[in-house]
């Protein structure tokens, strides 16, 4: 049985493998895969505002204590901070124990590298060898080896002061009015501290977390309540992070909510307007965009280039080609001159500098970009059945799909037991009732089959 998916380990807490058990031989059998010989042998542990934190932070601290390996414990704070001080702690890797925009009943665990990138498939493939078929009950080492841990109190302000480096120090903030809506999760300390130090106009929602309210209708997954105060309060721009603030939802001026194509398309002009990029430049996205930036961005000079949905897949392209910036739909940015981990505030603070130089409101930057409409349908599976039945699936949902002019992209999501399908198409080629009836033979032939 496979552990990780597409962004870590995750799932409802207290079910395989979410147990307290199965966390402690995690970072047992992580401490093997991933420590670096001749190190120092430090590990750093952050969390989200999750109840069930309180389960796998010890759990953890005790699994790799016992491996001989020091813990540095910095949470809550947003993952992105695990680049920034794993590099500065010089820890051998990082563990952050979130799920993201799921709500609190799940967590899960991401694993970075000591550099501050998440772990290869490789490395994921040996951590579940280990996991499932290695003896921990014989493995043993002298008790004057084991580990210790200690809590660093300085930690927010190390990322705190970290962040405000990617603000421009020549421009005032303070002309511009802000809804932050920090989901009562990891940012919900940082982010208001960051922007009001910045001196912006600051209006904060979403920072009050109890351990059993995170992502609960707030953050970037429901943006509506910060739509609803950006226009009630006359903002100039909504900023709605998840749960553990890698990744951000923005709302301009007028209430309305931007897609991450949107936010992609706005940094792409002003890059070529700042010389950051020029002509022929390469945008990276991931295969379920909107099909609708690649026609606008090529109107720019701009070519935008696709690969597998995952912040991970972004990066490694951005590294791989040194192409300047890509980003997700969902809501993840990653930059070339920046910390390259998805970071909702680094993201946000990137867009309060480009509308004051070019003293522009959102919804005047976004225009331009002609976006396809987008059906989404997420559909309950079990994923057993899934599997076994995947090619049979695939190819009714093609055999539905090929006479129509829709752009069309199935797959099963990393983090839910869900099938994804994101059909794109131009409102004029389609009649609603034509999707209408595609919509239910879809959900048709994926519930009788799994």
């Amino acid at each position: 049985m496979k552990l990780f998916g597409t962004d870590g380990i995750r799932g409802e807490v207290g079910r395989h493998p979410l147990t307290a058990e199965n966390v402690l031989k995690l970072a047992k059998a992580s401490s093997i895969v991933l420590r670096n010989k001749n190190s120092i042998s430090r590990v750093v542990i952050n969390k989200d505002t999750r109840l069930s934190g309180y389960i796998f932070e010890p759990a953890l601290t005790s699994g790799f204590i016992s491996m001989g390996i020091d813990v540095i414990l910095v949470g809550p704070l947003p993952t992105p901070a695990l680049t920034i001080l794993s590099k500065s702690l010089r820890a051998d890797f990082s563990v952050m124990i979130t799920a993201s925009h799921n709500p609190y009943q799940d967590n899960g665990l991401k694993f970075f590298s000591g550099q501050g990138f998440k772990i290869s498939l490789e490395e994921e493939n040996k951590i579940e060898d280990f996991f499932f078929n290695y003896d921990f009950d014989n493995f043993k080492i002298k008790q004057s080896n084991y580990g210790k841990a200690i809590r660093l109190e300085n930690a927010l302000g190390r990322y705190s002061e970290a962040l405000k480096q990617s603000a421009d120090k020549n421009l005032n903030y303070s002309q511009l009015k802000v809804i932050l809506d920090c989901a009562n999760g990891a940012s919900y300390k940082v982010a208001p501290e960051v922007l009001f130090e910045l001196g912006l106009d600051l209006y904060t929602i979403g920072d009050n977390p109890s351990g059993v309210n995170i992502n609960q209708n707030c953050g970037s997954l429901f943006p509506h309540r910060a739509s609803i105060l950006v226009k009630k309060k006359k903002c100039d721009i909504g900023i709605c992070l998840d749960g553990d603030g890698d990744r951000v939802t923005i709302i301009d001026e007028k209430g309305n909510i931007l897609c991450g194509e949107e936010i992609i398309y706005i940094l792409a002009k002003y890059y070529l307007n700042e010389k950051k990029i020029k002509k022929g430049s390469v945008i990276v996205t991931n295969e379920i965009a909107n099909h609708g930036l690649d026609i606008s961005l090529k109107k720019l000079g701009l070519k935008l280039k696709r690969v597998k949905v995952g912040d991970k897949n972004i990066l490694k392209e951005i590294l791989d080609k040194k192409y300047f910036f890509g980003g997700e739909p969902s809501g993840h940015f990653i930059f070339k001159d920046d910390a390259l981990i998805g970071d909702g505030m680094t993201t946000a603070i990137r867009l309060l500098t480009l509308m004051l130089k070019q003293n522009k409101k959102l919804s005047v930057l976004k225009k331009g970009i002609d976006l396809l409409n987008v059906l989404n349908i997420n559909q309950k599976i079990d994923l057993e059945k899934f599997y076994l039945f995947q090619e049979s699936i695939y190819q009714k949902l093609n055999n539905l799909l090929k006479n129509l002019d829709i752009h069309v992209n199935i797959r099963p999501s990393g983090t839910e037991p869900l099938l994804r399908v994101n059909l794109q198409y131009n409102k004029r080629n389609i009649k609603v009732t034509t999707l209408n009836k595609l919509k239910k033979q879809i959900i048709k032939v994926i519930s009788d089959a799994c």
